[in-house]
C-alpha cells in the first residue's frame, strides 16, 4: 500500500471515543482532571470523566508506516457500556476499499475480528464488537497482531500492530 494510504494520521483518541459512545466532557466545578492519559509501552490508556463522576476509558495502539516515521492505522479498544460487549475501532486514512472492511488477527485468537467501516471523513473508521476471548489472546500474545485491509486498487495490505503493553493498559482500564 503506497501513497495516500500512508499519510500521517491526526491524533483521534477522543474522536474514536465519541464513535464508541462516549459523551463529550463539560467543565465541572471541581479541580479533578477531566481526562487522563498513561503510556504502557506501545499502548496508550485514555480516560475521560463523565457526568456521574465515573469515567470511560479506552486503550489505543498504532501500526506504523513501513518507514516507521508515521502512523498508518490506529486500533482502539474500549467498553463504553459495562453491560455490553467491548468495542474495537480501527482508524485508517482514505484510500481503503470500504466493502471489505478491516480485520485484526491476534496470535492465539480463534478467528480474526472483522470490522466494517462505519464512516469516512478525513479518516475512515471501522468498528466491531470484540469478545473477551480475543482480548485475552491480545493480552497473552508475544507477537504482533496483524491488521488487514484492501486498498482502493484492491490490493491486500497487512500492517503489524504491536501488542507490547496491551495487557498492562487493558488491566489498568479494567481496574484489575
Amino acid at each position: 500500500m503506497q501513497g495516500r494510504m500512508f499519510r500521517r494520521l491526526p491524533a483521534v483518541l477522543l474522536a474514536s471515543a465519541s464513535l464508541a459512545g462516549i459523551a463529550p466532557v463539560h467543565a465541572a466545578s471541581t479541580d479533578a482532571p477531566q481526562s487522563t492519559t498513561a503510556q504502557y509501552r506501545d499502548w496508550q490508556l485514555h480516560c475521560v470523566a463523565v457526568k456521574d463522576d465515573s469515567k470511560t476509558c479506552e486503550v489505543a495502539g498504532v501500526a506504523p508506516t513501513p518507514d516507521g516515521k508515521n502512523v498508518a492505522a490506529r486500533v482502539v479498544v474500549g467498553r463504553p457500556d459495562p453491560d455490553k460487549p467491548a468495542q474495537i475501532v480501527i482508524q485508517l486514512p482514505p484510500g481503503v476499499w470500504l466493502p471489505d472492511g478491516a480485520s485484526l488477527t491476534v496470535p492465539g485468537g480463534k478467528a480474526p475480528v472483522r470490522a466494517e467501516f462505519k464512516q469516512c471523513l478525513q479518516v475512515c473508521f471501522a468498528q466491531a464488537d470484540i469478545d473477551d476471548a480475543t482480548i485475552a489472546a491480545m493480552k497473552a500474545a508475544d507477537k504482533p497482531a496483524t491488521l488487514s485491509v484492501v486498498d482502493a486498487q484492491r490490493r491486500p495490505v497487512t500492517l503489524p500492530i504491536s501488542l507490547n503493553g496491551f495487557k498492562a493498559a487493558e488491566e489498568a482500564m479494567s481496574g484489575k
